[in-house]
């Protein structure tokens, strides 16, 4: 039987990427031929640079590997640690709420007719309104919602969660025990621990793959399409599609096993495939758990996508740098998420190049954001 009270802190504590810093040096220096002299110089240049990188990004983004990138290729990587700021100048905070909130981000798209997730019900004991969804208010109310009206699979997460964190998947209900999408069980009173007093939970329906996708993942993967708003126009910088390995709720790419995709804005085309980071890095062809070819797959509804895409950066415009995160369904694609900003590894990891490429950094010092990089 699962213990999931702590599942929230677990994954906290999960997410941030554990490796041996010494270990990598040595690797660096007796593989690489990078002596820890020249490792350590170029450390201290790249943390005073615009990215701002740390010891652990150069050794995550294996910046010390001269063949793989060159001096200037090395100073457009981006650290996490200056996301925040990058944010605070290019989305008005007043607009934060509404992709951080992840009912009132669904809301928002459902009144302007796009398809978002069915959501069942919500956890709250705050007296928050979230109609048209049946608000839970105790684990009596909770329990006989899992009894009498829950259509499973369920999916729940905290509604201003991020990262997937304490989400969970459920096949089923009876006699006071969830069952867990890897067929585990949970005791409803241990599920109400983890969400806590004042968390407030989505139960929402999993979402089944488009035809084309099945069998491919446990999972549901999404793609993510990263994208900066100028002026009220829309622009896509890059798409990636975040796909689950067997037994990960969500496919959040901190989640072990789970893999990247870099596609093809033109045409969806799947160009590489990539995971790990550091020196557990590795470019893949297939899906290890299902065995299904990814490299060169040509994702359904693409142009759909992007269409998509386009419609809802122009309804949250006041995120001048956004994302959203799309599943890809028997019935088209669909918006999973709204996201202020987005997580700079991600890109930087599936297609091997720094974030800060010469458009980005146009965006940004329009956006006052000052940069020592120069203009070409």
């Amino acid at each position: 039987m699962a213990d999931q009270a702590t599942l929230l802190m677990q994954d906290y504590g999960r997410s941030k990427p554990r490796f041996d810093i010494l270990g990598a040096m040595h690797y660096a220096a007796r593989e690489k031929q990078k002596p820890y002299q020249a490792q350590i110089g170029e450390i201290l240049r790249l943390g005073l640079g615009d990215g701002r990188i740390t010891p652990h990004d150069y050794f995550y983004y294996r910046l010390y590997d001269d063949t793989l990138y060159t001096a200037d290729e090395k100073k457009r990587f981006l650290s996490e640690s200056i996301s925040h700021g990058i944010l605070l100048k290019c989305c008005n905070v007043h607009w934060w709420a509404t992709a951080d909130d992840k009912f009132l981000a669904a809301a928002i798209l459902k009144g302007y007719g796009l398809p978002v997730p069915e959501t069942q019900a919500v956890f709250s004991k705050s007296g928050r309104n979230f109609r048209p969804a049946e608000r839970l208010s105790s684990i009596e109310e909770l329990a006989r919602f899992l009894v009498q009206r829950a259509q499973f699979p369920l999916f729940a997460k905290p509604v201003s969660g991020v990262g997937s964190f304490g989400a969970c998947s459920f096949r089923g209900y009876s006699d006071g025990y969830l069952e867990l999408a890897d067929g585990s069980t949970v005791t409803l009173e241990a599920f109400a621990r983890q969400m806590g007093h004042d968390q407030a939970y989505l139960f929402q329906s999993v979402l089944p793959a488009h035809p084309a996708l099945r069998g491919l993942s446990g999972g549901t993967p999404t793609v993510r399409v990263i994208v900066i708003v100028e002026n009220g126009k829309p622009e896509i910088l890059h798409t990636i599609w975040k796909i689950p390995a067997a037994g990960n709720v969500a496919d959040n790419f901190w989640r072990p096993g789970n893999l990247l995709a870099d596609i093809d804005m033109a045409n969806g085309t799947i160009r590489r495939v990539t995971r790990g980071f550091g020196l557990k890095f590795e470019e893949l062809t297939q899906h290890p758990d299902s065995g299904r070819v990814l490299r060169g797959l040509v994702l359904p509804d693409w142009d759909k996508v992007i269409a998509l895409s386009l419609d809802c950066a122009s309804i949250f415009s006041g995120l001048g740098y956004q994302s959203f995160d799309i599943a890809l369904t028997p019935s088209g694609p669909l918006i999973v998420e709204v996201n202020t900003g987005s997580a700079f590894n991600l890109s930087q990891l599936v297609t091997g190049r720094g974030f800060l490429t010469d458009r980005f950094a146009d965006f940004l010092r329009r956006n006052r954001y000052r940069l020592r990089l120069k203009r070409r």
